[in-house]
């Protein structure tokens, strides 16, 4: 399935069971909006992130959508903001660890123990943790990782698609989505970890 159709497999199932996830959900982003995104990260965006803002604009401002294990969207705008801010807070980390060059060599998915101006957020738990795109080279490149707030990265899946067929799957199935269980309150989507 593509992104969009995995996409509306969780909007569809958000209208039924969670309406006010659905309810709150911002519109997509406009493409000058998205342009303007990318040009401030510095990275070519592939076509499925710029497909992810095309889908939505996050939520809105002090009501998070947690509609991805663990993480709620973030709008085009933000990303880039988020982008600036983690590149700039974990620079004398990424010039300890060799710097940006040295790293950003390094193929999409190897572990850096820094925050790379190749990862683009795409959501955020509120807690300080990313949920990034990696856009450097290689055979995973565009995978998306969880950026922890000490430095430490998890690959979590191939792409924004398995992403999105990973979580609209385990909603229709009531199952877990790498450990997270969908859980139901007052309408709105959450995620609990059940290891």
């Amino acid at each position: 399935m593509t992104v969009e159709a995995n996409w509306a497999r969780i909007i569809r199932w958000c209208e039924q069971h969670a309406p006010a996830t659905a309810a709150n959900l911002l519109p997509p982003a406009k493409p000058a909006d998205i342009r303007a995104a990318e040009t401030a990260t510095g990275r070519v965006w592939s076509e499925q992130l710029r497909q992810w803002f095309r889908l939505h604009d996050g939520s809105q401002p002090g009501f998070p959508l947690y509609m991805l294990p663990r993480f709620a969207p973030i709008s085009a705008a933000a990303a880039a903001d988020v982008h600036g801010r983690m590149t700039q807070l974990w620079q004398d980390m990424t010039d300890d660890l060799g710097g940006s060059e040295m790293l950003m060599a390094a193929p999409a998915g190897e572990e850096a123990g820094t925050y790379l101006p190749a990862y683009i957020p795409i959501g955020e738990d509120g807690a300080g943790d990313y949920l990034v795109i990696d856009t450097r080279s290689g055979d995973r490149q565009d995978c998306v990782v969880d950026f922890f707030g000490e430095g430490v990265e998890t690959l979590t899946w191939d792409s924004i698609e398995a992403m999105l067929d990973s979580t609209a799957t385990a909603l229709e199935q009531g199952t877990d989505c790498e450990g997270w269980v969908p859980v139901i309150e007052d309408g709105l989507l959450r995620w609990d970890f059940r290891p």
